[in-house]
């Protein structure tokens, strides 16, 4: 018997394609699980998040350094040094945290209210992965925005220090009231709204699609998440794309009083159209693996916290066929 089959597998009737039903973990497991993957994203992908911050912001100081994805990532490494390219790590993972921890928390909760409410089988239900992951997102976001604003400003800067990136920050508290620290919420919100919607109603379809109603192992449902998170992630990456050119746009202007339409006609007036897809190629690159890595990590902490109570462990013998 091979390693997969040692596992001990889940009762069949326990099987749904909602995440939060398909284990039975507590709140505290969750957040765990949850937590794990934000950091695990996080240190992989930050590289990615900076290079795509500097393809979308260099057409602002009106000089054009980098030329796509690979030439950024040498650049970067190469005229900064390596840790430039982790710049906004440490406010990445003030954000991934909490944002991670209320989002996928959110997401399992609401869904969960639905399936067990008046509508269950009905259209609400039926797209409920939408409406939860839509939801749950906007919570989020609005929770860390100022911290995502912190960390936008600092992947956008070459050389500026963090110190000076926070006094210019208190500066336009102190200019315009606490409100400025949610500059670009409203594209922020256009951008991750309707992604999570896409991208929780495409996770769940490609789930069901490749599971078949099947029982799933500890490696097969990983690999399951994994690849129903990475082609979710692009297709809603795609999707909303052009909100996130205006997000970052707006966060790093120097125009304090520059609002998302006023940007939106900027951009077509000096690069067309083609200049809200700047930056699409490291997002995609990014967001893709980042959707699998997190969905997955975050299904083989459930998996194994499920297992553990239930059987005591889920981790297979060292023998093999």
């Amino acid at each position: 018997m091979n390693h997969t089959q040692q596992l001990t597998l889940l009762p069949r009737e326990k099987q749904t394609s909602h995440i939060a039903q398909e284990y039975q973990t507590t709140p505290t497991e969750r957040i765990i699980s949850a937590c794990g993957g934000a950091l695990l994203t996080m240190l992989l992908m930050t590289p990615l998040d900076v290079v795509k911050t500097r393809l979308q912001t260099q057409e602002l100081s009106g000089v054009r350094h980098l030329d796509g994805t690979l030439d950024g990532l040498y650049k970067i490494a190469r005229h900064e040094g390596t840790t430039a390219l982790f710049r906004g790590l440490s406010a990445g993972l003030l954000i991934s945290v909490p944002a991670t921890v209320n989002y996928y928390a959110g997401y399992d909760y609401i869904r969960d209210k639905i399936k067990h409410s008046r509508f269950r089988g009905t259209a609400l239900d039926e797209y409920s992965p939408l409406w939860a992951g839509a939801t749950a997102r906007a919570f989020a976001a609005s929770i860390v925005s100022p911290l995502e604003l912190f960390k936008t400003r600092i992947q956008a800067a070459d050389k500026e220090g963090i110190a000076a990136i926070w006094r210019g920050i208190m500066y336009m508290v102190r200019q315009q009231g606490p409100s400025t620290l949610w500059r670009g919420i409203v594209p922020t919100l256009l951008r991750d709204v309707p992604f999570s919607g896409v991208y929780w109603m495409a996770y769940d379809r490609a789930r069901k699609r490749l599971t078949q109603g099947t029982q799933l192992d500890g490696l097969a449902n990983f690999q399951t998440a994994f690849l129903a998170g990475a082609s979710s992630g692009m297709l809603a990456a795609l999707v909303t794309h052009p909100f996130d050119v205006i997000k970052t746009q707006r966060q790093v202007s120097t125009d304090h009083n520059a609002r998302a339409t006023v940007l939106v006609r900027q951009i077509i007036y000096t690069e067309g159209y083609t200049g809200f897809f700047k930056g699409l190629v490291p997002r995609l690159f990014r967001v893709a693996p980042s959707c699998a890595i997190m969905i997955s990590s975050y299904e083989v902490g459930k998996h194994f916290f499920a297992h553990r109570r239930n059987n005591g462990s889920m981790i297979p013998s060292s023998s093999s066929s």
